[in-house]
């Protein structure tokens, strides 16, 4: 009788032992599952936040895109950035020196010559001071190197024909005081003047320093284009256009 007592103890420690496993196995197998839960929730979370990231990466790049797309120049190392004056009078200043605005001629005007289209979007006639360090720059370009007027036009030209031509927007300039400059006196060397890609568009701006003209005197100047020239010979005469300042 005592040895059956025994074995029927030690079935029920053993049954015991056995309910325990399981149960600690169905626990630990609960608690896997709701780490794996948990970990498949913060990867859809996070990728959620990954898409959201790019699309607001694809935002800011679109937008950057759209701004650059605009109708924009890039301001010139050789002068300081002028586009916020357009009121006679106002002045600006920064590293390259400091501009005051004399007379402003915002009309816009175009000219055809053969397969190049010029639009001539404003013109500004300034006073300026370069900075010291620009000063040796315009050696070559006035006699007054530290203190001078210019006139400044900001435009763009397009070949619309299917030919490299050679063109040049200001061939030569006249004011009404009969001073005359001519593209070689351009100061702000953006290249305006040259061979042209067939369906090629450049904008920028030319300046030319005027050494007799003044505030007071200045009333307009005469532009004249060079002739548009392909394959050495020229397919369309010059044409002039007059700029008269407020």
């Amino acid at each position: 009788m005592k040895r059956i007592g025994w074995l029927v103890i030690l079935v029920i420690l053993m049954t015991g032992c056995t309910s325990e496993s399981v149960a600690n196995q169905k626990a630990d197998e609960h608690a896997e599952k709701v780490e794996a839960t948990a970990e498949k929730k913060q990867a859809s979370e996070e990728q959620t936040e990954t898409g959201e990231d790019k699309a607001d990466t694809t935002k800011e790049k679109e937008e950057t895109t759209g701004d650059t797309t605009e109708d924009t120049f890039m301001e010139s190392p050789q002068a300081p950035d002028d586009s916020k004056l357009v009121e006679v009078g106002a002045t600006h200043s920064d590293q390259d020196g400091k501009i005051k605005l004399l007379a402003y001629a915002p009309e816009e005007q175009q000219i055809d010559v053969g397969p190049m289209n010029v639009t001539i979007h404003e013109a500004k006639f300034m006073h300026y001071k370069p900075s010291p360090d620009m000063i040796d720059f315009f050696h070559g370009f006035s006699h007054n190197e530290s203190n001078f007027d210019y006139v400044k036009l900001r435009v763009t030209v397009e070949n619309t024909s299917d030919q490299q031509t050679n063109f040049a927007p200001v061939s030569h300039l006249e004011t009404n005081t009969g001073e005359k400059k001519g593209f070689q006196d351009d100061f702000y060397l953006e290249e305006l003047h040259g061979d042209y890609a067939a369906g090629e568009t450049r904008k920028g701006q030319l300046g030319f320093i005027l050494e007799d003209a003044e505030k007071e005197t200045l009333e307009k100047i005469t532009v004249h284009s060079s002739d548009a020239f392909q394959n050495e010979e020229s397919v369309e005469k010059g044409k002039s256009y007059t700029i008269s300042f407020e």
